[in-house]
């Protein structure tokens, strides 16, 4: 199956939607494509303090979604494993369907972080989580401990401390952190426990220190999700999309926003104005031609 649009969106998140959105508006013919549920991480995020009226990720995830039906977005799903051509842009999901489209906007995100360790797997679902709220519950009144700083981390850490017992953040870089919340200098270099996780074992210079932990939310180690598109995509060092202030990257009619590309800072006002950005660029773009 394949079909034509103005742009093809690669990812539901605040900024994909945005973007798709705008150029709907504009009246451009937009498909928005994603693997899981329109919202992106807003999904899994309950109450956010910096936004007017303290809506919680899951109300802003449904305006957005509903803001771009009502524009005209057409809300696809499937997980896109290829990028290809030159304008017009082939998009390729893995069970098989292609879309085409006269532009594409990156708003893929990150992948799950991982700490690198060799028996990480074992933990996975023993006491090893990327969601706060989806997994925060299964550890109240019991020790837990969040990897990583900026970003995710500390609104992570603020939503265990409502559930948890204890709550420890580890990492190289000191961040702001909720008040009560602690802060371990270092890094997980182990995981411990015979019946799911029990410990994690954290280094800092040549000292090593044992955490007890019945869980371990992980937030270092994300890299962009961004494995399918072309080598000759510019990117940083650590595989972002490289993008002008538009969101415009090194390939003409291919844009890219939110955490996805190079020096996001990954707040959901900056991904919103990002996919802002990125809609008008799209359509001054294609306008053009």
């Amino acid at each position: 199956m394949s079909t034509s649009y103005d742009v093809i969106v690669v990812g539901a998140g605040p900024a994909g939607l945005t973007a798709a959105t705008g150029a709907a508006r504009a009246g451009l013919k937009a498909l928005c494509l994603d693997k899981l549920a329109p919202g992106g991480a807003l999904i899994n995020l309950a109450e956010l303090h910096n936004v007017e009226g303290h809506a919680d990720g899951p109300q802003i995830a449904s305006q957005l979604t509903d803001e771009a039906t009502v524009a005209g977005v057409e809300l696809g799903f499937g997980e896109v494993v290829k990028l290809s051509g030159n304008g017009p842009w082939t998009v390729e999901t893995a069970d098989g369907e292609q879309h085409t489209g006269r532009a594409v906007v990156m708003a893929t995100g990150l992948n799950k972080g991982t700490l690198g360790l060799a028996n990480e797997a074992d933990y996975e679902g023993r006491g090893l989580s990327h969601c706060a709220s989806c997994d925060g519950p299964l550890y109240a009144g019991r020790p837990v401990v969040v990897a990583g700083s900026g970003g995710w981390a500390p609104r992570e850490a603020a939503e265990l401390q409502v559930v948890a017992g204890d709550v420890t953040v580890v990492s190289m870089a000191a961040s702001d952190l909720p008040a009560g919340v602690h802060y371990e200098v270092g890094r997980i270099v182990a995981l411990q426990g015979s019946d799911g996780l029990e410990a994690v074992v954290v280094e800092s210079g040549d000292m090593r220190k044992t955490i007890p932990a019945s869980a371990v939310f992980v937030y270092v180690g994300q890299s962009p999700a961004a494995e399918f598109l072309p080598d000759s995509l510019a990117r940083d060092a650590a595989g972002h999309i490289v993008v002008d202030e538009a969101g415009r990257t090194s390939a003409a009619t291919v844009f890219a926003v939110g955490d996805v590309r190079a020096g996001a800072r990954h707040t959901l006002a900056d991904a919103i104005a990002d996919g802002q950005r990125a809609g008008q660029a799209v359509v001054a773009a294609l306008k053009k031609n």
